[in-house]
């Protein structure tokens, strides 16, 4: 009985300093997120995603840890794990890319976990998993703007993941609730994160060509919602802009005055979006010197019908 009392006593109080310590965590997140050296945040991130998962460990029902760590997991994978794809797709093997590719996958598919568990809403995410879009669109349709967090990094991770995935036709199959569970966000908290959800819907309208369900008009017109909204703060808003919308209509003009407004952009001027705005510049200046592998030399816009 002592034996057992002694274990129950340790299990307690390392949830204690597990849920005492999760929100100095959260309120210190933020010094990631003020990080001006992109590669000192790739060293970062690996480890201060273990040490959060260690606590989680301890107090597995954290909000403040899972919510840290469902946007840990899809920041790291799209910040670092893609931009380096971006670049093996061009100079790398073959097998460069599949691994960056396998690892982006793992981390944008934790980060979809985390989502889903900070959610807390299992017959929604048994409804999204299935495809059941009907009870999927009841259950969304209970969710208030606090809400929004976790179903946003389900979503983000579950898109990305799929994404990276266009040979995989099981992958594909949900596209479906994604689409609810983005319209969802959008009607919740458009500007949740900077204008992530905002940013997700415009790039995933202009990830596709047109005759595979692309829609570079309302690509277009969510993108210029985000730029009155976050533009002149949120520089993933112009680079996502260009590289998505402006490479889908071909529109040379817009995809360089794009690159160079984040380029030349004052990344100091907001100091809790640094990080954020040194990954828009660090691919800026990457696609302008790449830009004819984006855009055929000299062509106009497209019509963006």
């Amino acid at each position: 009985m002592l034996a057992i009392a002694s274990v129950l006593t340790a299990c307690n109080l390392n949830k204690l300093t597990a849920n005492a310590t999760s929100g100095m965590l959260e309120f210190g997140a933020v010094a990631m997120d003020r990080e001006s050296d992109l590669e000192f945040a790739r060293g970062a991130f690996p480890a201060s995603l273990k040490t959060l998962e260690t606590f989680l460990i301890s107090s597995p029902e954290n909000e403040s840890l899972l919510l840290l760590l469902a946007r840990g997991y899809n920041s790291y994978a799209f910040a670092i794990v893609e931009g380096d794809l971006e670049v093996a797709r061009l100079r790398g093997t073959s097998e460069e890319v599949d691994e960056l590719t396998r690892r982006a996958k793992i981390h944008y598919q934790r980060g979809r976990e985390y989502g889903f568990r900070l959610l807390d809403r299992p017959a929604l995410r048994e409804a999204a998993e299935s495809g059941d879009l009907a009870k999927l669109d009841a259950a969304l349709g209970g969710l208030k703007k606090q809400d929004v967090p976790g179903l946003f990094w389900a979503t983000y991770g579950w898109l990305s993941t799929i994404n990276l995935s266009k040979d995989d036709t099981r992958a594909l199959l949900g596209l479906g609730a994604v689409e609810h569970m983005l319209a969802r966000i959008l009607a919740l908290d458009p500007d949740y994160n900077a204008g992530s959800p905002m940013l997700m819907q415009a790039v995933y309208l202009a990830s596709r060509p047109v005759v595979f369900g692309g829609k570079p008009a309302e690509s277009k017109a969510m993108f210029e919602q985000a730029m009155a909204k976050w533009g002149d703060r949120n520089l993933l808003v112009p680079f996502l802009y260009a590289r998505f919308y402006g490479v889908q209509v071909q529109d040379q003009p817009l995809f360089d005055k794009l690159l160079q407004t984040v380029v030349t952009a004052d990344v100091v001027a907001h100091p809790d979006l640094r990080l954020n705005n040194e990954v828009a510049r660090t691919r800026a200046r990457f696609w302008q010197a790449n830009r004819s592998r984006l855009i055929v030399p000299q062509a106009g816009p497209a019509t963006a019908g």
